[in-house]
């Protein structure tokens, strides 16, 4: 959440000033919407601006034209986006600057015409062309001067004769586009064509064609043929006038080309940092849905495998009434999956993190699939030795080893074919290509597995779509697959990287953290036995989880004191605190939560044993190193929760 908002606050900042507008159909026109930089861009307020537009007066509008008004109108009525240059004087400092407006309208049910979009400051651009034209001007003048002020510039300017199709530069393109010079034909109006990249070879020549024959200025964006030293792409604009004789016929072009390739860059990790942005609220949105779900849907099944691990033990051991508890109770188990499924999904789930060897896991998944196999298929492995180990949930490694192999087998449908998997030590480095990346990993060691299958392949407008909950290719969908590999990664702060074309088969790599401190082992259940201590505490919002629990532990030989909320426990708290043992605490309720009343406890006393028990954590894990505290996870047996009392209750017994 703490990164969600965060990004929510510095978008704006970063792009410019987010905003609707809305025409009504009464022809008023009022900003629904303004983020809250627009007063430190202009000096304006909301209330300012929504001012002028009903009295139709813009005093802070330099460059006011009379179709200012009527382009908004023109815009509404055939829905096309709305674009325009301002320059706005800010009425405190008087400092001038200019916005560039661009809204994409869209018609309402009502009549309403709205556009949303964005106010960015071009103040930096507006001078920069305003430059660009006293540097053409002074061409005429001093060409040495020119020279001197183009090449701190990085542009160059050049003068195209439209008649004998010869052409000048004041920079040798061989420095500047990085092509060679024998290779520049200075004799021919296409031999300037020699540096823009193949497949913008079109748009160089439509944007020369279109300024001659409207005599409108020329500009167009173009990418070079030469790449940067760094592998990247150059991009290049170029702005231009052309001349006419007294005919009216053109006989020259003169123009100026700039090295755009910063500016290129930047706006491209603006629309990287807008994606981010939407991805990381669609996550967040999956998150709270699925977290909810999973703990409604847990509670309820922590009433029903309570109950029937209760009546177990209750009416003896009579097989027909044995068999019908064994099916509920399997029942339980099988959707508590399909819960923890849910949670992995939507990088929600409890994580029992402990050291793995990810080759081992890998050697035990693929001996179990082998005999899966049909005739010509292959798995085979080839696996680094002393690999360092990877923290992480055990189950949930394989779980994605599982899924990861049985994708790659139903990729050869049916046909022989080989799948592969490797593993190896890899370090991303920060500002690392991030081509195909699904997933993201932050800047570190890693674990990658990486599963190649020798399949049809994926068609690359799929490869959005292949994490999608029951997407499938092959046949129906039929579960979260590679969307449950998807957000167990993303819980594990991990990576996924897909590599896939048709006829070629596909790679998927993924990236599991190292982290070299050790933890605790996974803590073994047993059979449970009465323990005597006289009062457990006992906190939940569920009437039907409270009297589970309470049965459970009477039938240990526990008195337990029950509360549906926070303060009613400290009350009870309070009272019984020299004979309370124990707490048992869930983790989500109105009001105070689970983690909340566990700091008030402690205040009451720091020794208290406590067991949390939830459906879903939403995020949270209990405090790193916390003595006498363990977490349940719902549902539960009552022999899970009778063998966690005698875990935490013995070492006071045999004290």
């Amino acid at each position: 959440m703490a990164e969600l908002e965060r990004t929510r606050v510095t978008l704006p900042a970063a792009v410019g000033c987010l905003y609707e507008l809305r025409l009504y159909p009464d022809g008023r026109l009022h900003y629904d919407t303004l983020s809250g930089n627009l007063k430190e861009l202009t000096g304006l307020s909301d209330a300012d601006v929504n001012a002028s537009f009903a009295s139709g007066q813009f005093p802070h509008i330099r460059n006011l034209s009379e179709d200012f008004l009527p382009s908004i109108y023109e815009s509404a009525r055939q829905l096309t986006p709305w674009v325009r240059d301002l320059n706005i004087v800010n009425p405190h400092t008087q400092r001038e600057l200019w916005l560039r407006i661009h809204g994409i309208p869209r018609r309402l049910e009502d009549g309403s015409v709205v556009w949303s979009g964005l106010m960015t400051d071009i103040t930096d651009l507006k001078r920069s062309e305003a430059q660009l034209r006293q540097v053409v001007e002074a061409l005429t003048l001093s060409e040495a001067h020119l020279k001197v002020a183009l090449d701190s510039a990085r542009m160059f300017a050049w003068d195209l004769d439209l008649r004998t199709g010869r052409w000048v530069t004041t920079a040798p393109l061989e420095e500047f586009y990085g092509v060679p010079a024998e290779e520049i034909d200075f004799t021919s109006a296409t031999g300037s064509l020699v540096a823009v990249h193949p497949d913008d070879v079109p748009v160089v020549v439509a944007g020369r064609q279109r300024a001659i024959e409207t005599g409108e200025p020329m500009c167009y964006e173009f990418r070079g043929r030469v790449p940067a030293a760094d592998g990247s792409t150059r991009w290049f604009a170029t702005r231009g006038t052309v001349i006419y004789d007294d005919a009216g016929r053109p006989v020259r072009i003169v123009a100026v080309t700039s090295d755009i390739t910063e500016r290129k860059r930047a706006e491209a990790e603006r629309e990287a940092f807008y994606r981010q942005m939407l991805e990381a609220q669609k996550w967040e949105s999956l998150g709270v849905l699925a977290g909810g779900v999973a703990h409604d849907f847990n509670n309820l099944l922590t009433v029903i495998l309570g109950g029937a691990g209760l009546t177990r033990r209750a009416v003896g051991a009579s097989p027909v009434v044995n068999m019908y508890l064994d099916q509920i109770e399997q029942a339980c188990h099988r959707a508590a999956e399909l819960c923890r499924q849910l949670l992995a999904y939507a990088g929600r789930s409890q994580l029992a993190r402990t050291d793995n060897d990810v080759n081992a896991v890998i050697q035990a998944v693929v001996e179990m699939l082998s005999g899966h196999c049909r005739a010509g298929q292959q798995l085979r492995m080839q696996l680094a030795p002393d690999l360092p180990l990877i923290r992480a949930d055990p189950a949930l490694v394989r779980q994605v080893i599982f899924n990861l192999l049985t994708n790659g087998l139903e990729a050869l449908e049916g046909q022989a074919g080989v799948v592969t998997i490797s593993t190896e030590r890899r370090q991303i480095q920060k500002g690392e290509a991030t081509k195909g990346f699904v997933l993201l990993p932050p800047p570190g060691e890693y674990v990658c597995v990486c599963v190649q299958d020798t399949g049809i392949g994926i068609p690359p407008e799929l490869h959005s779509r292949v994490f999608d909950p029951f997407f499938s290719t092959k046949f129906a969908g039929r579960g979260l697959g590679l969307a449950a590999v998807l957000g167990i990664l993303r819980s594990h702060q991990g990576g996924i990287r897909l590599e896939s074309q048709m006829g070629q088969g596909t790679l998927l790599e993924i990236y599991w953290p190292i982290t070299p401190r050790e933890v605790a082992k996974p803590m073994q259940i047993g059979e449970a036995t009465p323990l005597g201590p006289p009062k457990v505490l006992v906190v939940d919002d569920e009437l039907y989880i409270r009297e589970v629990i309470a049965s459970t532990l009477q039938e240990m030989g526990y008195e337990p004191l029950l509360a549906a909320e926070a303060e009613g426990a400290l009350t009870l708290c309070r009272q019984y605190l020299p004979q309370i043992v124990l707490a048992v605490l869930d983790v989500v309720m109105p009001g105070m939560s689970g983690d909340q009343l566990l700091k008030s406890l402690r205040q009451l006393s720091p020794a208290l044993p406590v067991i949390m028990t939830s459906g879903y954590t939403d995020g949270r894990i209990l405090p790193s190193g916390a003595d006498r505290i363990t977490f349940l996870q719902k549902p539960f047996r009552p022999e899970e929760l009778m063998a966690l009392v005698r875990q935490l209750l013995g070492s006071k017994e045999a004290a």
